[in-house]
C-alpha cells in the first residue's frame, strides 16, 4: 500500500476527472500520477476513485466500467470490476463458492435464486452498478 500525504487529494483529483468523463482528461491523469513512486501507487489511487465512485456516483462510476479500456495499462478495471461485485454481494449476505462464484476466466456466477432476491433487495444505484458489473465480468 503507498502511503503519501498527497494520496487523498490524488483520489480526489481521479474522481473529479472521471466525472467529467473525458478520455483525454483521464490520460492526462494517468500521465499526472507518474510522478508516484510506482505503478501500484497509481493502480491504488485509480481503484480508490472508482470504489468511492461506486458509493458516491454510480453513473459515473457505469461509464468508467464501460470505457475501461482509457485506464489501461495502469488498472484492469475487470478485476478492480470482479472485486467491486464480490464486495456488493457479500454485503448483500451471499458467500462466495455457494451462493456466487467466478470461473477461473473472470466471468462471473450467480444462483438464479440469489440474483433475483438481492435484484429486489439493493438500492436502485447497487443494482445498476452490480448490472453493469455483470456485463462487463461476463
Amino acid at each position: 500500500m503507498c502511503i503519501s500525504s498527497s494520496r487523498e487529494a490524488n483520489v480526489e483529483l481521479a474522481v473529479d476527472v472521471f466525472k467529467a468523463q473525458n478520455p483525454a482528461l483521464i490520460i492526462s491523469l494517468k500521465n499526472f500520477l507518474t510522478v508516484l513512486p510506482n505503478s501500484l501507487c497509481i493502480e491504488e489511487v485509480l481503484t480508490a476513485a472508482i470504489y468511492g465512485l461506486s458509493e458516491s456516483d454510480p453513473d459515473t462510476c457505469s461509464w468508467i466500467l464501460n470505457n475501461f479500456c482509457y485506464l489501461e495499462p495502469e488498472l484492469d478495471l475487470l478485476k478492480v470490476a470482479r472485486n467491486l461485485a464480490q464486495i456488493k454481494l457479500q454485503n448483500q449476505g451471499l458467500i462466495i463458492g455457494q451462493d456466487f462464484w467466478f470461473e477461473s476466466s473472470g466471468r462471473l456466477h450467480i444462483n438464479e435464486q440469489e440474483n433475483t432476491d438481492i435484484m429486489l433487495n439493493i438500492s436502485t444505484s447497487d443494482r445498476l452498478l452490480l448490472e453493469k458489473i455483470l456485463q462487463i465480468c461476463n
